[in-house]
């Protein structure tokens, strides 16, 4: 990742909550699958994890993996929240708020984090890792702070994930890259068919077994059928955020939409989503 890549990364596409609550607003307002993607990664939080925990979570976000759950965190539960963006920190602090005793929060990179060793029970990275430009020296922080016994827990995507949503984007991004082509790669991190190698769902347990063991994987069935064309418009703003579409492009790419929902009366979306497990040893 350039230099260039890491800047609009922090401060324009994750510089707050706001672009990547857009695509989070998509998935909960047309999933297939009813039960929250959030609630599913928590079980298998509390089906592994004892009463008492002390939990790290990289690239937390908006904290929405705890605020959706915070009903069911356990009170024996201390977990500790991290992001590279101080505004991402800042929304998770507010999340997080009616249970701030047992929460910590901190600015911090995946790849050199400020953490002893051996100082947690658990670590989350919930579609954070395909971000990472050095994951080898992520996954041996992950597990150097993990103690002896621990549990790492890493939610991504699968190669084909929204595969017909990015081949609807795709004949637009020469144009969108016209406008900023040194931000494409970043672009295209948004678009796991266009990105090619990354973390995925097909060679994550490969990265993975190089810092734990045990390495498994669980999938949850689900897609999207969009019935309006407003949510996909703000996707498209969302993944090209800082880079100023023009209006003539948002209008064909808004058009092509709604003539496709008109004739098939919605756009069928696929996901591939899963979370990956392993154990420190």
């Amino acid at each position: 990742m350039s230099s260039t890549e890491a800047s609009y990364l922090l401060n324009t596409q994750y510089a707050d909550a706001g672009n990547l609550n857009a695509r989070i607003q998509l998935h909960e307002r047309f999933s297939t699958n009813r039960e929250d993607l959030h609630h599913w990664i928590f079980t298998h939080l509390l089906d592994t994890l004892g009463p008492e925990a002390q939990i790290l979570e990289v690239g937390c976000g908006p904290a929405d993996l705890w605020r959706k759950n915070l009903e069911r965190l356990p009170a024996g539960w201390r977990v500790t929240l991290t992001d590279f963006s101080p505004g991402m920190i800042e929304a998770a602090r507010a999340a997080v708020a009616p249970r701030s005793e047992q929460f910590t929060l901190a600015v911090a990179n995946v790849q050199e984090l400020p953490f002893a060793d051996s100082s947690f029970d658990a670590v989350v990275a919930d579609y954070m890792l395909y971000h990472v430009p050095d994951r080898p020296r992520a996954l041996a922080e992950l597990r150097r702070v993990l103690r002896a016994g621990g549990h790492l827990f890493a939610a991504t995507n699968g190669a084909g994930h929204m595969r017909e949503l990015d081949e609807m984007i795709a004949p637009y991004l020469p144009e969108i890259a016209a406008y900023r082509p040194d931000l494409l790669p970043a672009l295209a991190q948004r678009m796991p068919a266009i990105q090619g190698e990354g973390f995925t769902l097909e060679n994550g347990a490969e990265q993975l077994e190089a810092a734990f063991a045990n390495v498994r994987l669980d999938t949850i069935p689900d897609g999207l059928i969009v019935t309006e064309a407003a949510p996909l418009i703000a996707y498209l703003r969302s993944i090209s955020a800082g880079l100023d579409l023009p209006p003539d492009l948002v209008e064909r790419f808004s058009r092509q939409i709604e003539q496709q929902i008109a004739t098939d009366g919605a756009i069928r979306i696929t996901k591939a989503t899963g979370l990956f497990l392993a154990d420190a040893l």
